[in-house]
């Protein structure tokens, strides 16, 4: 009878090991992949795109803004959520600047005389002048809405409902996308992600996203501060004062007219408000020969009426009262100062926190 074979024990040796060999490939493969995929959840994604939207100085998101208008163009906001940029609005292109509960425009002479309704405003220039609006023109909170700390809460509320992300790329880049019944939040597919676009009905926008690191942070809060000291020269475009009283005489010399008037603040606007007044004399009729003008500023404190006068004191005035004389007729012109010179340096001390 042969003997029993051996050696059989080394092909199960063998298969033991290559199989284990088998299992460390796969363990290094899980590895590898895990590795190039980054290592953290979606929810730690999250986090860290939150984290370094907290730390931004500002933010700039360009796209469109809803409000009583869609703008469309670019802003930076600043961590305390004071907003400018170049934007289009109605159609026109403007600069818009939103501070401290107050907004301006920088606009041409065409943009202002469709929003201002007087006929032909003094004041208005050719070239591109800072008028203040109303603040729920723009229907905008940027500080509550999209500041980098609002945006940074927008981030962790995904995070708090737990959203399941989809896989995308935005602008080229690998991206997760999270979408809640309110907003819509992209994020690059990194460890240290960073938030790439935000859109929402509650504002209505839909906006790129770009965190400004210090030096670039610095760069526009200094132009937004260079912004602010042209707002002495602003008006405010809806503010409508009115006569409360004409002053009889001060007009029987042929050297000259003195005007004086008491002049009611409009309604609404802050106190103290400074106003200055043009007023306008005309031969005979309201729309008659025209008989020269004269410019003063009064300022007014409290809702009370503010008298303010001026002389006018032309050839057309001396002219036409040595040889005719007769009636005449008063006119009063306005232009509301947009910041007084204390508005300003207080919107300039509040950049100071920035």
């Amino acid at each position: 009878m042969p003997p029993p074979r051996r050696g059989g024990g080394g092909g199960l040796i063998i298969g033991l090991i290559g199989g284990g060999l088998v299992f460390l490939i796969i363990i290094a493969v899980v590895v590898y992949a895990v590795t190039v995929s980054g290592g953290k959840s979606p929810e730690e994604k999250l986090t860290a795109a939150a984290s370094n939207m907290d730390t931004a100085r500002a933010v700039e998101l360009k796209g469109t803004f809803g409000g009583a208008q869609t703008l469309r163009g670019e802003l930076n906001v600043t961590k305390g959520g004071r907003a400018m940029g170049p934007v289009t609005w109605g159609g026109d292109n403007v600069t818009v600047l939103a501070a401290d509960g107050k907004l301006f425009v920088k606009a041409d002479k065409s943009y202002w005389e469709k929003e201002i309704s007087i006929d032909d405003p003094y004041y208005l220039k050719s070239g591109e002048q800072w008028g203040r609006l109303d603040d729920d023109e723009l229907n905008l909170d940027f500080k509550t809405q999209l500041s980098p700390s609002a945006l940074a809460s927008k981030i962790r509320s995904a995070r708090t409902l737990r959203v399941k992300p989809a896989e995308t790329t935005w602008q080229g880049k690998k991206a997760l996308k999270f979408s809640t019944f309110s907003s819509t939040i992209y994020i690059t597919d990194e460890d240290d992600a960073k938030l790439l676009r935000y859109e929402a009905t509650t504002p209505r926008v839909a906006l790129d996203v770009t965190p400004k690191d210090s030096g670039d942070a610095s760069t526009l809060i200094s132009d937004m501060r260079k912004s602010m000291g042209e707002l002495t020269d602003s008006f405010n475009s809806s503010a409508r004062p009115s006569v409360d009283e004409w002053k009889k005489g001060g007009c029987n010399s042929d050297s000259g007219c003195t005007v004086q008037a008491k002049i009611r603040p409009p309604f609404g606007v802050e106190k103290p408000v400074t106003i200055e007044v043009r007023y306008r004399l005309t031969a005979g009729t309201l729309t008659g020969r025209d008989l020269g003008n004269c410019t003063t500023k009064v300022t007014i404190r409290t809702s009370a009426s503010e008298w303010a006068s001026c002389r006018v004191s032309t050839s057309a005035w001396r002219s036409w009262a040595k040889s005719t004389g007769g009636t005449f007729y008063k006119h009063a012109q306005y232009k509301v100062i947009g910041a007084t010179s204390a508005e300003v340096q207080a919107l300039q001390n509040g950049l100071d926190s920035e």
